[in-house]
């Protein structure tokens, strides 16, 4: 009788565990809808055959910020080979700026799992992570393209990309992590899976590759792909997934695609992807990534899908325009599948692609008194934000390489300044206020630039010397040999090269100092009328030069035109 007791409570507790057992995978991804307000999906793999896949309507989530809700499920339909899609989503407004943990905890792990000790009473733990940052700006997280629903072989290479498309271009970077169980704690006595070589993830591209399965049985790995911008870590997205492996022996499909590149945004890039099977078996060549996901002139694959039997094909083709111009390259994956027997293999390759803006065409250095005006026409991207000014000392003949942007620090031209808006194609450089000096040959690039830092080719180089057409400060010194008293001795050299067509005359100086006096700013003490007074005794400041120095500086102008141009600064010696 005791044994009978036994046995009816073991059924009533056991099996009800075992047939609600049925979570494969998940993971949680968010995207701004406005203000503090975020909408957040679950995504479930859940085991078809588990009565426990049809009752779970409502999903409960924790927010980051002490409270939690259940949220209703949308989406659910059977993928094949036992396994069904499930997706969750609801929306949350939070208080205020601040870094959130959200997460989800199920009970329902799968039975079995090797490398989970008694998994079945193991719950799966997810989490994202979600920073609001005014100063960082509104965060969306990664999308995590490609379902975890692949399987391998013992004894053959098993891959998995999640294909994670980032919609901020944020930077992107994958680590293994051990799984989380109860309250989001590692799960006691989880081990990575054993492999034949290794087991790891592809730090860059988030391929997961194990070089290979020594033990068929289901095994549960996770991963983080972290999001990076401005060198701050502002979002996580942890995907649990399961990985079944199986006893057979034929080969995943081999891909043989293009080398990563670039475009110029306005062209178009084309290129043939081809997949084999080493067994001949039937093979799918499809694509995912950034380039599908544009709400203007997506990329598409033709044929999509490649299907046949052996080796396929397919051809890539995006015509880019200005809106895909970021600072990060996007990603394309192709991932083939064969059909092999008792399960398919997949296989994966990943090509960069960097859209770039064109170059700022037509640039013009124009010297004008103690500065050089530039000119260049519009970069062709009207979401420019501005353009970059650089200038180097003589000429090179440097070119941008393929996909070399902006302008390197190894060519020699240092950046100056800026412009901001797109349609600001001008710049005056006089060395922040100081005037350039006289015979010197300045060269110039410009590049535009965009919000999220990315830069467009550099423009060609134009150059250009300051014309004599301004005056030159030769002398300014302590007349006596008592540096703590004295007069200022100043004096110019004319301009010889000064345009009189289209700077009619008269003509007058007007000569400029700063002083501890004057808190260091410049302020006129005397106007010379004509062209041949070049000397002044500057009585008016008793020079020390042992404790402070003095700075002069002196404008040309025309009477009739205005200002033609000023020297650059002088200093009287300070001891």
């Amino acid at each position: 009788m005791k044994r009978y007791l036994l046995t009816v409570v073991f059924l009533f507790v056991f099996i009800p565990v075992l047939l609600a057992t049925h979570q494969r995978a998940a993971e949680i991804t968010y995207r701004h809808i406005e203000g503090l307000t975020y909408e957040f999906t679950i995504t479930m793999y859940t085991r078809t055959s588990s009565p426990a896949d049809d009752e779970r309507n409502t999903m409960p989530i924790f927010w980051g910020d002490g409270s939690s809700e259940e949220i209703p499920r949308i989406d659910f339909y059977p993928l094949g080979n036992d396994i069904s899609f499930n997706r969750y989503v609801g929306r949350h407004t939070y208080a205020g700026p601040g870094s959130f943990t959200i997460t989800v905890e199920d009970p329902n792990r799968n039975n079995g799992v090797v490398n989970i000790p008694n998994s079945v009473n193991v719950p799966m733990f997810i989490d994202s992570y979600l920073v609001i940052n005014p100063f960082l700006g509104y965060n969306n997280s990664v999308q995590l393209l490609n379902a975890p629903i692949d399987a391998g072989c013992v004894g053959q290479p098993f891959y998995h990309n999640p294909g994670a498309y980032d919609p901020d271009g944020d930077s992107l970077s994958y680590k293994l992590v051990v799984c989380k169980g109860a309250g989001g704690k590692d799960i006691p006595g989880y081990t990575f899976p054993k492999a034949s070589d290794y087991f790891r993830i592809d730090s860059l591209t988030g391929e997961i590759q194990w070089v290979n399965p020594v033990l068929q049985g289901e095994y549960n790995v996770a991963f983080l792909t972290e999001e990076w911008r401005r060198g701050v870590m502002i979002g996580y997205v942890r995907r649990d997934m399961q990985i079944t492996i199986v006893s057979c022996s034929h080969k995943p499909p081999v891909i043989i695609t293009a080398n990563d590149t670039c475009v110029v945004a306005g062209d178009s890039l084309r290129f043939k992807t081809t997949a084999f099977d080493p067994e001949g078996t039937d093979v799918t060549l499809t694509a995912f990534g950034g380039p599908f996901e544009q709400t203007v002139n997506p990329a598409a694959i033709y044929p999509d899908p490649a299907q046949g039997n052996d080796t396929v094909t397919t051809f890539f083709s995006w015509h880019t325009v200005c809106d895909h111009v970021r600072l990060k390259p996007y990603t394309v994956g192709f991932k083939a599948k064969d059909s092999g027997f008792p399960v398919s293999l997949a296989s994966f390759k990943t090509v960069n692609i960097k859209v770039i803006a064109p170059k700022p065409q037509n640039l013009t250095a124009t010297a004008l008194g103690n500065g050089i005006n530039l000119e260049w026409d519009t970069t062709g991207c009207k979401n420019a934000t501005g353009y970059y000014i650089y200038r180097k000392n003589d000429s090179t003949a440097w070119q941008h390489g393929v996909c070399e942007t902006g302008v390197p620090a190894y060519t020699g031209f240092k950046r100056i300044g800026q412009t901001d808006g797109f349609d600001k194609t001008t710049f005056r450089d006089d060395n922040g206020g100081s005037g350039l000096s006289q015979g010197i040959r300045y060269c110039y690039r410009i590049t535009a630039r965009f919000a999220d830092g990315a830069e467009s080719y550099a423009s060609g180089q134009a150059c250009a010397s300051l014309k004599r057409d301004v005056p030159i400060l030769t002398h300014v010194s302590n007349n006596r040999q008592d540096l703590t008293k004295g007069y200022a001795y100043v004096d110019w050299s004319k301009p010889v090269e000064l345009d009189t067509v289209q700077y009619p005359g008269p003509y007058k100086y007007l000569l400029y100092r700063a002083d501890n006096a004057s808190n260091g700013t410049l302020k006129l003490i005397k106007t010379f009328a004509g062209l041949n007074d070049t000397i002044f005794l500057d009585k008016g400041t008793n020079l020390n030069t042992e404790t402070a120095a003095v700075t002069y500086r002196v404008d040309l102008e025309s009477e009739t035109t205005g200002t033609i141009g000023s020297s650059q600064k002088a200093t009287s010696l300070h001891l």
